[in-house]
């Protein structure tokens, strides 16, 4: 029995809604690794600033000028840091994939299949 060269007329729809799975799979996971690597990000940001205010605390109290505001240098850190931190978080968020793409392509499919559409 000889095999066509051609795909079918229902291979192509099949693929495309396999490709949009995986894809979606594909997103998710770098989705996942960015907010793993932005929870790295936060919690090096507490720990170092913890240490950075230590240091100024200390220092200022070595000094006894705990009560100038001047003498809080640590604050231009904390400032700094935390817009690069919430300019990385807002990006991660803006750049997640869609919510139910994935599921969306699939309800689709069963539903032709069913002949519901």
């Amino acid at each position: 029995m000889p095999t066509s060269l051609h795909p079918s007329a229902s291979e192509p729809a099949a693929s495309t809604a396999a490709a949009s799975v995986i894809d979606g799979r594909a997103a998710d996971a770098t989705h996942a690794e960015q907010r793993r690597v932005w929870h790295v990000h936060a919690a090096v940001f507490a720990v170092t600033m913890l240490a950075i205010g230590a240091v100024n605390l200390m220092t200022n109290l070595a000094a006894g000028i705990t009560g100038e505001w001047s003498a809080w240098w640590s604050i231009w850190a904390l400032i700094g840091w935390s817009l690069g931190l919430a300019i990385h978080g807002l990006v991660v968020r803006l750049a997640r994939p869609e919510p139910f793409a994935a599921s969306a392509a699939d309800r689709t499919v069963d539903e032709c299949a069913a002949g519901q559409r």
